[in-house]
């Protein structure tokens, strides 16, 4: 039996035997047959049942995903890495692992040779029983994905709306699916104005601070869209960068400006990796012929250790103030030189140009993120430098 294999990324159009998923080495052909399973992936904190449907968030954007669910009887299956006996005496489960299916499973304790819980669901209360045993669900800190299984089928695999993750076996030219993992994106074209440009902006948890001020500068002169997450580390940027700019080769869906920070998840990475995963960024925006500008990196502010030299194993020292400028910015510069079509919105340097105004209390502080005045600064300071490229 031939061994499997995986693709991941966003779902383009084929025909109605299969699909393809655009990866940053092109596009994988998708077929399916009538043993594929599709589930759905989403995070159990959106996990909030209203009428036998969830709605689901669609992270930095506006849109909601409807998901109906049957109206049977639900069953979870919570797969685990090690056996633990003191969860089974335990009065609760942890949802990592869990699948979730509308189909009967048998009930399941975990053993050494089979280390999964099964058992009926309660989805309103968030309870699992098993045998005679009735188990709360308790969410855990943090982003828990789940599996949501006989909800959707291969009819729901719609193109440029869902991210695919796909399991199943190479044939001939084409990967046969043994399972389908739908992420559910939005579709970013619903809010447009077709007469207004497209512009993403790219950015970890600051481009959320900047984010309502950015839309307000620029309300009613561009369609403005962010990835469905947050960006966090170049090495995020470089594995998921194909699937944040979509399907920007059909019509409606292209990007005519584009900007990209990467830096504060990175305060701890070495010169050499910080630019590898920056090169395969660029590369990837480049090839979408939009306005490119590079966002620096904002400072950690002085309530933080001030910086110290790089450690043993060539890694910038981490969160401490003054390393952005010191390692991070300097070296995406070297990396941002290289092409002068990218212009460059220096965020550092506006923070640092009003450390004695309005930063000031940010400056002596210990939160790298900015209050509702100084974020709406920031926006509007990018939406500037947006507008006077692009009239260039």
């Amino acid at each position: 039996m031939a061994a499997e294999e995986t693709a991941s990324g966003v779902v383009g159009p084929l025909d109605n035997d299969g699909m393809y998923v655009i990866t940053v080495q092109g596009q994988t052909e998708v077929r399916w047959n009538k043993a594929t399973q599709v589930a759905i992936k989403i995070n159990f904190r959106n996990f909030k049942i209203v009428d036998n449907k969830i709605t689901y968030p669609i992270h930095s954007s506006k849109l909601k995903q409807e998901i109906l669910l049957p109206q049977k009887q639900a069953y979870a299956r919570f797969e685990r890495r090690r056996f633990d006996p003191d969860e089974i005496k335990s009065s609760f489960l942890v949802p990592r692992g869990m699948k979730l299916y509308f189909t009967p499973i048998d009930d399941h304790l975990p053993t050494t040779e089979e280390n999964y819980f099964a058992g009926k669901v309660n989805l309103q209360g968030k309870t699992c029983t098993i045998g005679e045993k009735t188990y709360a669900i308790k969410l855990p800190a943090g982003q828990t994905d789940i599996l949501l299984y006989d909800v959707w089928t291969v009819n729901d695999c719609k193109p440029f709306i869902n991210r695919a993750t796909v399991v199943g076996q190479q044939q001939g030219n084409s990967l046969l699916a043994k399972e389908i993992l739908l992420e559910p994106l939005g579709d970013q074209t619903q809010l447009d104005d077709p007469k207004l440009p497209r512009y993403l902006f790219i950015g970890d948890s600051i481009s959320g601070n900047y984010n309502a001020g950015l839309r307000s500068a620029l309300s009613a002169k561009f369609n403005l869209h962010h990835p469905p997450t947050n960006c966090g580390p170049t090495s995020k940027g470089a594995l998921s960068i194909r699937d944040w700019l979509g399907a920007y080769k059909q019509p409606d869906r292209q990007w005519d400006i584009i900007s990209f920070n990467f830096g504060h998840w990175d305060s701890q990475q070495t010169k050499a990796v910080y630019q590898a995963n920056l090169e395969i960024i660029v590369k990837e925006l480049r090839k979408t012929g939009a306005t490119l500008i590079w966002v620096t990196t904002c400072p950690v502010p002085h309530g933080y250790e001030t910086t110290s030299a790089i450690t043993t194993n060539g890694r910038a020292p981490g969160r401490k103030s003054g390393v952005m400028k010191k390692y991070i910015n300097p070296w995406a510069n070297e990396v941002i030189s290289k092409y002068p079509e990218i212009s460059i919105c220096d965020q550092w340097q506006y923070c640092k140009e009003h450390e004695q105004d309005s930063f000031k209390k940010w400056w002596s502080g210990k939160n790298v993120h900015f209050n509702q005045t100084t974020a709406q600064q920031l926006g509007q300071f990018l939406a500037a430098h947006v507008l006077r490229v692009w009239d260039k």
